[in-house]
């Protein structure tokens, strides 16, 4: 079948990462880039709970960024997209640059190897329901609490 919509579904996704995570940009941006780096990683690792998220999200950035080369390879996918989207997830954000990366795969996919099946099936969507709902509310939740500079 036609699975277009999961490179729209992709893009989406991207954009709300971009727009939930940017959201929080305010309370930094007035510190400069040095300054405001260094702010943000002081409270990313302030807590527990904080640390644990910055681990998973770490550990779960260096399995994705590692599997997409070798899927960039395997594809047919130039090196250099490999790197963008690379240099991208560190700079501005893994939730804007890995779902642009995963719309390119499956464009890729659709264009290149129409036989491989890559989209959700049956009760699958459950489980994308699930997620696209919390993803969803958390970046409702990241725009309601926007900081202001200097908070």
């Amino acid at each position: 079948g036609n699975t277009r919509w999961m490179e729209v579904l992709f893009i989406l996704l991207a954009f709300l990462g971009l727009i939930g995570t940017n959201a929080q940009l305010p309370a930094y941006l007035h510190l400069g880039p040095i300054g405001g780096t260094i702010q943000f990683w002081t409270e990313a690792l302030s807590s527990p709970a904080s640390l644990f998220l910055v681990v998973d999200i770490l550990v779960l950035g260096a399995v994705v960024l590692v599997w997409m080369f070798g899927e960039c390879r395997r594809l047919g996918i130039a090196a250099g997209w490999a790197w963008l989207y690379l240099v991208g997830s560190l700079l501005i954000g893994i939730s804007f640059f890995v779902p642009l990366f995963m719309a390119h795969r499956q464009r890729r996919i659709r264009l290149h190897l129409p036989d491989q099946h890559s989209a959700p099936a049956g009760s699958d969507f459950l489980a994308v329901a699930l997620v696209l709902a919390l993803a969803a509310a958390s970046t409702a939740y990241s725009l309601a609490h926007i900081p202001s500079a200097g908070q």
